[in-house]
């Protein structure tokens, strides 16, 4: 169960919006009706913080995949911390969860018109969808050390991002993979609390 938790007005500093939003909009169809949150999420350099829950799958395989990935430890109630940097053509994101820090990044790969992120061992490419005012990413591709994921193998995810009434990025991020089930899912809300003037 999540904490609804709180953050003074106070703590929010103003924003500013990036010139060139992240691949994820760059990817969407120029008309797309993203929600308010999610969009400034992916327009901005900024932090952000929240609480989520996360769930790990089980066996050896799927921990040496969430291990390359750099994947953090499974919590019920888990404090997050989200770094959005704009850096030359990449955007780079530094999730920490409770001190388990991540580093993603991700490019507007043009030739498949998709985000591609590279986390760790892995790469991924993934085709953003906008349906019922929610974000939906579906994976493409696959790479692991640079070796292609044959397609039997390919990782499905049903990782949605949305605003809730509150008004908070919500996320709700998983994916699973065929013979070994659920590798991972981390779901919970963000609200930002700092903006990086230098890369704005």
């Amino acid at each position: 169960m999540l904490g609804s938790g709180f953050i003074p007005e106070s703590a929010v500093l103003p924003r500013r919006v990036c010139v060139r939003p992240d691949p994820f909009l760059q990817a969407l169809p120029a008309n797309s009706e993203v929600p308010d949150a999610v969009r400034k999420f992916h327009s901005e350099t900024a932090e952000f913080t929240g609480l989520c829950s996360i769930q790990r799958g089980t066996g050896w395989l799927t921990s040496l995949s969430l291990w390359l990935g750099g994947f953090p430890p499974a919590a019920d109630t888990q404090t997050v911390r989200i770094r959005t940097k704009l850096n030359g053509q990449e955007w780079e994101w530094l999730r920490d969860f409770g001190g388990h820090e991540t580093l993603s990044h991700l490019v507007y790969d043009a030739d498949r018109r998709c985000v591609k992120e590279r986390i760790g061992g892995l790469t991924i490419w993934m085709r953003p969808q906008v349906r019922g005012q929610k974000l939906h990413l579906n994976i493409l591709r696959l790479t692991l050390l640079g070796v292609p994921c044959p397609n039997f193998l390919l990782p499905r995810s049903a990782t949605v991002e949305w605003q809730d009434d509150q008004g908070r990025f919500r996320f709700d991020v998983s994916a699973e993979m065929p013979m070994l089930g659920q590798l991972i899912r981390y779901r919970g809300w963000l609200m930002p609390v700092h903006v990086n003037r230098n890369n704005a």
